[in-house]
């Protein structure tokens, strides 16, 4: 996209517009210093910053790199932030100033700040022959059944769910998407790499409810996000009136609420999809009607859904069971298990 249309409006953050050939300019300055320290394929680099124009250009450059990025939520507890760090053995840490303290302590990483200027002398990015099968991000999991695990992404399945969204949305609809989900959390894969895979505009809020103050609201067409945030903008009366899509996930979607959306008048597609970080963001859609109750819809295109028992077998119509996914989305596996 940088080449096909460098002028084009990439990111909004606030009220800083970077281009599609800033973006790219200052994510390959950032991919040649972590090469400088040896960032290459495999090479976990964990990201801890707040959500500025810093944040989509720290992605960027780990990938450029070669590298695979482990999201660190500067709202998390000390001690899960160590517990990540050490599960994910990750040999360098991009985080700014206002962060350094926060980080902690005794951090054997290699600390990059994002907020200094690039040394000079810098050599010129060449591209890496990057594998499908190599690792492109690691997503750790809320830890809610033990010890948190690190979900391994490989760039294959993250590609996958790029081409789904092509397929799955319309370029006016990715023309301006909002960003408001913490990259720990795997919908943020879609919000930041759909629009930019295909020449849409990222537009970076803090989280869902900061929609109502966002300087470029009203550029919003897409909104991604998980029912109850919906169910609070809605209160508040805050959904823009240029948002023709609404994807809700996360969490169960009631009929109730895809009423109240439908009922704005102005919102043309509403979709509940339903998937596990284990399986890429997205394994099920649904295009919810303004009647009945909101299901979890049709497995999307390149994976499979089967409803077995507990001895593995496909179970008939109707009957309960449990869902299991396969396919392009399917992850690497928990790293180091």
């Amino acid at each position: 996209q940088a080449r096909r249309k460098p002028e084009a409006t990439a990111l909004i953050a606030g009220h800083e517009r970077l281009s599609y050939q800033e973006l790219e300019d200052r994510a390959d300055v950032l991919a040649r210093r972590l090469r400088g320290l040896g960032v290459g394929t495999e090479t976990r680099v964990g990201i801890f910053l707040h959500r500025t124009a810093r944040l989509p250009i720290s992605l960027l450059g780990v990938l450029k790199a070669g590298g695979a990025y482990v999201p660190l939520d500067p709202a998390y507890p000390r001690e899960r932030l160590e517990a990540i760090l050490r599960d994910a053995g990750a040999p360098v840490v991009i985080s700014e100033g206002a962060l350094l303290d926060a980080l902690p302590a005794g951090l054997a990483a290699q600390v990059v700040r994002a907020d200094e200027q690039a040394p000079a002398g810098l050599p010129p990015l060449e591209p890496l022959p990057l594998g499908a099968g190599r690792l492109a991000y690691v997503i750790y999991t809320s830890g809610s059944t033990g010890r948190p695990k690190g979900v391994a992404i490989e760039h294959r399945s993250a590609a996958a769910l790029m081409h789904w969204s092509r397929e799955a949305f319309r370029p006016e609809e990715l023309a301006g998407v909002l960003a408001s989900t913490s990259i720990c959390f795997d919908m943020s894969v879609f919000e930041l790499f759909a629009p930019l895979a295909w020449g849409g505009t990222v537009i970076l809020a803090d989280n869902a409810l900061a929609l109502a103050d966002l300087p470029a609201r009203e550029e919003v067409t897409l909104i991604d996000t998980v029912p109850s945030a919906m169910a609070e903008l809605l209160r508040q009366g805050a959904v823009p009136n240029g948002v023709k899509t609404v994807n809700l996930g996360g969490e169960p979607l009631r009929g109730a609420l895809a009423r109240q959306v439908h009922a704005l008048g102005t919102v043309e597609r509403l979709h509940n999809l339903y998937g596990p970080s284990e399986d890429t963001t997205f394994s099920t859609l649904a295009v919810v009607e303004p009647e009945g109750e909101p299901t979890i819809g049709r497995i999307l295109a390149n994976s499979w859904g089967y409803v077995l028992d507990r001895d593995l077998r496909l179970v008939p119509v109707g009957v309960p069971g449990e869902l299991y996914l396969a396919g392009a989305g399917l992850s690497r596996g928990y790293l180091g298990r």
